[in-house]
């Protein structure tokens, strides 16, 4: 017997910033695009409506299907927290567990179908969050993390109970055209080297910059792209090496990920790794820092290189700017760690080793492309979404109906 007739609708707001550039948000662009353009529903009992609200502007690069609310305009707030109370509306945080302002609105309201989703803002934040971070998540029905280092960090230093947090791993539109630019030798001999990517202290770019020191051979030139805090003290360390350009902020990530030999991302902290998930898609290797969720992407010398942090974190950071956080994952024993660097001399080396081996460089990248069509699909990450959407759904109707 169904518990719905055909055509139920299942009403989602979304609740997310979509100012500047971030995994975050591409993430939900591409999740939304995706979901309303093959109007998406694992029963076909259902049938998903979306609204968005958001604070603030929206960032020119994202292209979305439908309005985006502004709740800086009191109308849309008020919609937004008619749609908190509601029974029959399923409203999804994204990135709002250390919010202070979030915790007050919840504390107020009558809170029903509520989803927080956390894809890293708890790195940031200090052992004084953890009440606000158990009343936040004692507040919702399903809280989402997107890693497993994630989880952990949510069960192990905030003490958010374990069976109220499930993993939903980040999904990319694997049908993206990104198209690797295999070098042509005979125009120019340069091993292209990137890392695109915010210019903040947890990033590690510094490092990167470090490793540029060891790779004498003028073969060898650093692509960066992004923005951020630390761009003027990046650009005064690379000042004397004439084979480093930045060159900003990119809007099609593929694109400048394709153009590359070898992507590197010498992160302190990583709650995940989106860029590695693009890289895949490019058939580009990727040297990473072994932290956090990035091994749960690449798997070493299987399909890239993962480098273990070894040194103190060895970096002036400017008033503003992302802290590196008190705490990381080792995803070698699942444990809270402190953070630490990569070697500089020890990235070079390897930099070094990968550029002369087209076969291993092969041989990663199919398999790192592999892995990501398979687990890391858009498709897949929409279809558990719309599966924990559907069970929510349900089972608020069945403590209506008892």
């Amino acid at each position: 017997m169904k518990l719905f007739e055909n055509g139920s609708n299942i009403h989602v707001s979304h609740y997310v910033g979509l100012k500047g550039i971030g995994g975050v948000q591409n993430n939900f662009v591409e999740y939304l695009n995706h979901a309303i353009k093959s109007d998406h529903a694992i029963k076909s009992d259902y049938k998903l409506k979306h609204k968005i609200y958001t604070l603030g502007q929206v960032d020119s690069q994202y292209k979305l299907p439908i309005d985006v609310l502004d709740i800086r305009q009191p109308r849309n707030l008020i919609a937004l927290i008619l749609d908190v109370i509601s029974k029959e509306t399923i409203v999804h945080f994204y990135n709002n567990l250390t919010s202070i302002k979030l915790a007050l609105f919840f504390l107020v309201l009558p809170v029903k179908n509520l989803i927080l989703h956390e894809r890293g803002t708890v790195w940031n934040v200090s052992l004084n969050y953890r009440k606000l971070i158990q009343f936040v998540t004692w507040k919702a029905s399903v809280v989402l993390s997107n890693s497993h280092a994630t989880k952990t960090m949510l069960v192990h230093r905030f003490l958010v109970p374990d069976e109220k947090v499930q993993v939903l791993h980040n999904g990319i539109d694997v049908l993206s055209v990104c198209k690797h630019k295999k070098r042509n030798k005979e125009v120019s001999n340069k091993f292209r080297v990137g890392y695109i990517g915010r210019f903040e202290a947890p990033k590690g770019v510094h490092v990167l910059i470090d490793a540029m020191n060891y790779l004498t051979d003028e073969n060898f030139e650093l692509i960066l792209a992004g923005e951020g805090t630390l761009e003027d003290d990046l650009k005064s360390s690379a000042n004397r090496m004439e084979n480093i350009f930045f060159i900003g902020r990119v809007e099609n990530p593929y694109k400048f990920i394709g153009g590359l030999d070898l992507l590197v991302v010498p992160s302190i902290r990583e709650p995940l790794g989106n860029v590695c998930l693009e890289a895949g898609l490019c058939k580009v290797p990727v040297i990473a820092s072994n932290v956090d969720g990035i091994p749960e992407i690449i798997e070493n010398q299987v399909s890239g290189i993962l480098l273990n942090p070894v040194h103190l974190v060895n970096l002036i950071i400017p008033s503003g700017s992302v802290p590196v956080p008190e705490f990381v994952i080792n995803p070698n024993t699942h444990r809270l760690c402190r953070p630490m660097q990569l070697d500089p001399s020890q990235l070079a080396g390897k930099i070094t080793e990968i550029s002369k081996d087209d076969v291993l460089r092969e041989k990663y990248t199919e398999r790192l492309y592999t892995k990501v069509v398979k687990n890391f699909s858009i498709e897949r990450y929409t279809m558990k979404l719309h599966n924990i959407y559907i069970n929510l759904f349900e089972l608020e109707n069945k403590s209506i109906r008892s």
